[in-house]
């Protein structure tokens, strides 16, 4: 093997896993420390889990992936370890996002049953299965029994092509319901209505992670299978597959700056995230950061209004004894 090659594969992974494991982890650490109430249910929560997979790629699988391309003659034990957390975390991203789409399908053809479907209850079933199934295809592709391990591929393969046809019907009825919604406003009150521009930048920016992961997943869909037909050498074609594997693993490191750019909750949240690590740096004491929305905590604020009622009953006090003292010099005037 090439000493190029070697270098570049090294280089093409290892600035993807140092960006995407902090860009993933500061998604992960803002959305728990500033997530409001709201946020608790649907979309926010679905992104969040795919953060935690995508973060899981960059940091453990990737260089994984750099350790299996220098050394294409590892232990059996070795590789199917990798094989396993490869194939789970993959299988893993995949699942978050086909729950995303699913959130974004129920939002866009049943808002009224939106809020009854994605509770919290809901979302974390969800993600549960989805986590549960990913770690099944994952031990089912070391399965030694040819038709198990076709079914494992086959399923994620469906997923990558089941997703992008789902989002485009998607898109088209959001874009429909947009137009029919602009178009009754703008005929009665001139403005757009604020909740449906919203639902419409997060369905476009859902989308734009779509894209980019569908993206960067064609090469072992496309470039893979035929690789894996005309090369006769298994040395050559395990190299092909990692390389067709790289760009799958970038995703990863894309899809956080994705969030930062489209939604605005996680530029909220990444910024306070910096603010608090600034004032916990120059030595000031912390802001409380179960605030949400710019909320206080239900137990400072009580705590603030003890301290006023206390103040309050201070001033009453000072007054009575002022009337008091002023009653006692008029008495004692008039003897």
């Amino acid at each position: 093997m090439a000493v190029w090659e070697v270098a570049f594969f090294a280089a093409l992974n290892c600035l993807p896993v140092i960006i995407g494991s902090c860009a993933n982890f500061l998604v992960i650490v803002s959305s728990l420390l500033f997530m409001s109430v709201r946020d608790i249910e649907g979309t926010s929560l679905f992104l969040v889990s795919l953060s935690v997979a995508d973060f899981l790629v960059c940091a453990v699988y990737q260089p994984l992936l750099v350790i299996r391309f220098n050394q294409l003659d590892q232990a059996r034990s070795v590789v199917l370890i990798t094989s396993l957390i490869g194939n789970s975390l993959l299988t893993a991203s995949m699942n978050s996002l086909l729950a995303v789409t699913f959130d974004r399908f129920v939002a866009i053809y049943l808002p009224f049953k939106y809020i009854t479907w994605m509770n919290k209850k809901n979302v974390a079933l969800l993600i549960s299965i989805s986590w549960l199934v990913a770690f099944v295809a994952g031990i089912a592709t070391l399965s030694e029994i040819f038709g198990v391990k076709v079914i494992s591929q086959l399923y994620t393969t469906i997923i990558i092509m089941a997703i992008p046809v789902l989002y485009g019907v998607i898109y088209k009825e959001a874009r429909k319901q947009a137009r029919r919604v602009v178009n009754q406003y703008m005929q009665a009150t001139k403005n757009v209505p604020r909740q449906q521009h919203q639902t419409d930048r997060v369905t476009r920016g859902v989308g734009m992670v779509l894209i980019t992961t569908l993206l960067c997943w064609l090469p072992i869909l496309i470039v893979f299978p035929f690789a894996y037909a005309t090369l006769q050498n298994d040395g050559e074609i395990l190299k092909a597959m990692l390389w067709c594997l790289t760009p799958a693993c970038i995703s990863s490191c894309i899809n956080p700056f994705i969030y930062f750019y489209k939604f605005a909750k996680f530029r909220r949240n990444v910024r306070k995230v910096f603010q608090e690590t600034q004032r916990y740096i120059a030595g000031s004491s912390p802001v409380n950061t179960k605030r949400s929305n710019d909320r206080v905590n239900p137990m400072t604020q009580a705590g603030n209004y003890t301290e006023t009622a206390r103040r309050y009953a201070w001033l009453v006090d000072q007054g009575t004894a002022e009337v008091n003292s002023q009653e006692l010099t008029l008495e004692a005037v008039s003897q």
